[in-house]
């Protein structure tokens, strides 16, 4: 069965759609729309997940009022080579410590999908274990696959997953966003993905409506991107795209406004030690919720505490302290972003929030809002017509308006929107469920788009044996997945363009093997082919000589005797058979005590 997923920064949702009518899944039925899960993740000490309201449940009640506790902790090892006094260079390994909360009972992670923006992230520590990406948006993933075939009763083995116009400014940062969903989508379990532009997909369910043929503006604005497209829809023509727009603004964004406004609580505007300007550092601090907390390590901390005696508030000092050392940071934003909700119907709303010193009672009125958004809006304008214009049309050339995302519910938006093409053009979709029903639209009708990398991920291994006779078999590289068939040893520590891979998994027992030919294999296209070698060789292995080292690339594998890095070397090959030989062949020097692991990207 082919279902579409809206993977979105704020909220996930799935649908299936049969020809006829549109089933959407319920998800979450602690949510407020039991259709809708929030994409939270909640990761605790003993490695156990919680997705959605029970994410946000369970870090309310262990984390917020927790005073953080700072304490340096070892994480590894990384390489050092210097030049030396001969001809060879000195290597060494530099151990690693990062300052941690050892306090925390769990991490709770939120806007993941804002995070494919980054094109140098590739993962987070939570504890003592690494996760990349992938693998965590696989997590909400598998979630929404299981639950979809817990109310339809079949396998949803394929998908149409919906991706925003543009991850970012630059084409590269947003092929890699995509081609991580895509790895993500196959963790999940999917076996074949298709994408579709989001805006596009709320497009396609407009169209199955629309009697007649129409220029509709696709006004997709949710928690992390705003996507402008402009499409022939309805008739019996399919919906043909003209012109679409990417914009790096969402709802979160709009939250950090509100949160700009009581700055002065925790220090805005304060002078300290005599009349110095409180730190604007400090306050950078405070737009997200997420690094909140950072000021509350010692040296920051200390700062704080001498300002409640040297400053011209220690009120606001005295709250400071709270707000980042008592963990309250996402129960802030979430009121913030309650309040946010009410403008949309209310003149004014009561923004209240208490906890310890902070003490913040504020009535904000839409206007208000609407000033601290302006400039915002008047960038939104500006993005519309540039979009209508690359549409080679006029605005009075758009014939309907179609709204969809929970952000384009703000009042200042659809005024903006009513200004342009006139009320009458205006006609709101369901903001939360529209795009994961054009989605489910999308995958009825096989639209969606393959990647055109999907080629990345097939198994190009053919034959794969050791001369040993101990049990080498396929895999895929993962995190926290087993690194030998024959020890129960783990890959801890992947670089991301390694996770997804097709590899061998060896026996570990044949690290001390000497054998010219120890692994044949075939391959079915031609691949660039990465072994993976302890990193206590002194000297390589005649055979692995010819492989060139990725540098900076670092696999870690947790084994009886601790964690061990490996280093990374790759090489193409053809199509065709080979062979490799042993981790201790002809020409090696040093401690290798483990085997290596070989896997291969399709060229």
């Amino acid at each position: 069965m082919r279902i579409g997923i809206d993977f979105g920064t704020t909220n996930s949702s799935v649908a299936y759609y049969d020809g006829a009518t549109l089933h959407p899944i319920h998800l979450d039925p602690d949510n407020e729309n039991p259709r809708v899960l929030p994409s939270l993740i909640y990761i605790d000490r003993a490695f156990d997940s919680r997705l959605g309201m029970a994410a946000a449940n369970q870090y309310l009640a262990q984390e917020t009022g927790r005073r953080t506790v700072w304490e340096r902790k070892h994480i590894g090892a990384i390489e050092i080579i210097v030049a030396g006094a001969g001809s060879s260079p000195i290597r060494y390994w530099h151990d690693v410590y990062i300052v941690t909360d050892t306090a925390a009972n769990g991490r709770l992670l939120q806007s993941v999908k804002t995070a494919l923006r980054d094109p140098e992230y590739e993962g987070t520590n939570i504890f003592d274990r690494y996760y990349t990406i992938d693998e965590l948006i696989a997590m909400l993933l598998r979630a929404l696959k299981a639950r979809a075939e817990a109310q339809l009763g079949e396998a949803c083995d394929e998908v149409v997953l919906g991706r925003p116009v543009r991850f970012s400014d630059d084409d590269a940062i947003t092929a890699r966003a995509e081609e991580i969903l895509y790895r993500a989508a196959r963790f999940a379990g999917f076996r074949e993905v298709a994408f579709q532009m989001e805006p596009i997909a709320a497009a396609h369910l407009h169209h199955i409506t629309a009697a007649r043929r129409q220029v509709a503006l696709i006004f997709d604005f949710g928690g992390g991107t705003l996507d402008l497209t402009v499409a022939q829809v309805g008739g019996a023509q399919p919906p043909q795209v003209i012109a679409t727009r990417g914009v790096l603004l969402g709802g979160d964004d709009l939250d950090r406004r509100i949160m700009g406004s009581l700055l002065p609580h925790f220090g805005q505007g304060v002078t300290v030690d005599g009349g110095r300007d409180f730190p604007p550092d400090f306050l950078d601090m405070l737009h997200t919720w997420q690094t909140m907390p950072e000021l509350s390590r010692p040296e920051p901390l200390g700062k704080i505490r001498h300002f409640q005696k040297s400053s011209s508030n220690p009120q606001a000092m005295r709250a400071l302290e709270t707000l980042v050392t008592q963990n309250v940071g996402f129960s802030l934003f979430h009121t913030i972003e309650q309040a946010k909700k009410r403008l949309t119907s209310d003149l004014m709303t009561r923004l209240t929030f208490q906890h310890q010193h902070i003490d913040i009672r504020e009535r904000v009125l839409r206007r208000d809002f609407e000033a601290w958004i302006a400039a915002d809006v008047a960038a939104v304008a500006g993005d519309i017509r540039r979009v209508v214009n690359d549409a080679g049309l006029r605005l009075d050339q758009v014939d309907v308006v179609l709204r969809t995302g929970g952000t384009s519910l703000v009042p200042a938006f659809v005024a903006l929107l009513t200004d342009l093409f006139g009320h009458a053009k205006m006609q709101a979709m369901d903001p939360l469920t529209s795009v994961v029903g054009g989605m489910a639209v999308v995958a009825h009708q096989g639209q969606g788009t393959p990647p055109a990398y999907a080629y990345r991920y097939e198994n190009p291994f053919e034959y794969i044996k050791a001369t040993s006779e101990r049990d080498y078999h396929p895999t895929i590289l993962q995190n926290h997945q087993a690194a030998y068939s024959d020890r129960d040893y783990t890959i801890e520590k992947l670089p991301l363009t390694l996770s997804g891979l097709h590899a061998v998994r060896p026996a570990d027992l044949d690290y001390e093997s000497e054998a010219k030919k120890l692994v044949r294999f075939k391959l079915t296209r031609p691949c660039t082919l990465y072994v993976i070698y302890q990193a206590k060789a002194e000297t390589l292995p005649r055979w692995l000589r010819p492989f060139q080292r990725v540098e900076d690339w670092l696999v870690e594998i947790e084994t009886i005797g601790g964690r061990y890095p490996y280093l990374v070397y790759q090489r193409d090959f053809p199509a065709g058979a080979f062979a490799i030989g042993g981790a201790r062949a002809e020409g090696y020097r040093g401690n290798v005590f483990l085997n290596y692991l070989l896997a291969a990207r399709p060229i």
